[in-house]
């Protein structure tokens, strides 16, 4: 992601403009290890963090069910392992059951507000 104005105002400022003009952004250091959510510096060491866009693409390492009040569809809650290595909590979008270990797709929900990522199962409304 280019420096841009809102860089002034914080690497979740700059998060969620990038979400508004449809990337989904992490952030990773010079040795390539990814870092999420966004953050002012590493964790650890302190070292200046770099942007990089996701492709979107991860598994299911974690989900569970909440039950809404009829007629609601349940929600339902995973942790999910994208592909560049970081970790996420998110809302799936899915008409059969998921399972651990299945493949996801992002979704942003940019025109929300604040705009946000969810996920479809993998295959579901594409191809890939």
């Amino acid at each position: 992601m280019a420096a841009s104005s809102t860089a002034s105002l914080g690497p979740e400022a700059e998060y969620l403009q990038a979400l508004r003009d449809g990337r989904f952004c992490y952030q990773r250091t010079a040795e390539g290890r990814a870092v999420f959510p966004p953050r002012l510096a590493a964790p650890g060491d302190g070292a200046v963090l770099e942007w990089a866009q996701s492709s979107g693409r991860g598994r299911v390492h974690a989900v569970t069910e909440q039950p809404q009040k009829p007629p609601a569809p349940s929600r339902i809650i995973a942790i999910v392992e994208m592909d560049e290595g970081f970790r996420l909590l998110s809302r799936i979008e899915a008409g059969a059951p998921v399972r651990i270990g299945q493949r996801l797709r992002a979704v942003i929900a940019g025109e929300s507000d604040p705009p946000h990522v969810f996920f479809v199962l993998q295959g579901e409304q594409d191809e890939g």
